[in-house]
């Protein structure tokens, strides 16, 4: 019961200084807004941004958990005020320093999204659709990208999933065995739930003959 109405008001508190930080982005006081979001994360989930962008996401979502599971809540937490955060960088033209913050928070909400960690009154996608409209002039770091991978899989996108995953071997950013894998999960799904992921068994079926062709061309 005391986890669950600590939960209940970090949302709550979290929804109160975001939008103090909007307020004062609107207002063109963009440090005051950066120091709000600073100190609350320091206060609440005894978290610095800067830190949260030194963790690798393992790491990040470990210290996160609770009894070795994520805890949904501070991960979207720390998401929506990475975004904040990036938004009031862009602002401000420190684009290198948005960037990073805006990949961060996207792979933690879609994390949330992949594990169907459902949270009463916090819809991240939304979240997400402005992070991708943010990223949109840029090309995704090959983390985001593996995550993005992930996703249009976990949402049935499969010939989405199926580029992203040749863009991924092409950086050197997935294993012949995590190809293999993905066309094994692939094969077990019905025709149809392939044909509305813009993908046909025969399609599949040829894919899986090119990723075994060109994992081994590239492993010789």
């Amino acid at each position: 019961m005391f986890e669950r109405d600590y939960l209940i008001r970090l949302l709550a508190q979290a929804g109160l200084a975001l939008g103090k930080a909007m307020g004062l982005r609107q207002q063109q006081k963009h440090k005051e807004a950066l120091d709000l979001i600073d100190e609350f994360l320091g206060r609440e989930l005894r978290l610095r941004s800067r830190l949260a962008l030194g963790l690798t996401d393992e790491d990040l979502l470990n210290m996160l958990s609770v009894t070795g599971t994520p805890n949904a809540e501070s991960v979207a937490v720390v998401a929506a005020f990475l975004q904040q955060e990036a938004d009031l960088l862009s602002d401000l033209g420190r684009t290198e320093e948005s960037l990073p913050r805006y990949a961060k928070a996207l792979r933690l909400n879609l994390y949330i999204l992949r594990n169907r960690m459902e949270i009463e009154g916090w819809d991240v996608r939304p979240r997400i659709d402005e992070i991708l409209a943010a990223l949109a002039p840029y090309e995704h770091d090959a983390e985001t990208k593996k995550a993005l991978w992930l996703w249009h899989e976990s949402e049935g996108r499969l010939a989405e999933a199926e580029d992203l995953l040749y863009e991924l071997q092409e950086e050197n950013a997935v294993t012949a065995a995590e190809g293999e894998d993905f066309y094994d999960r692939l094969s077990k799904l019905d025709d149809s739930a392939l044909e509305e992921g813009d993908l046909s068994r025969d399609e599949l079926e040829e894919g899986r003959r090119q990723w075994a062709a060109l994992t081994k061309e590239n492993a010789s």
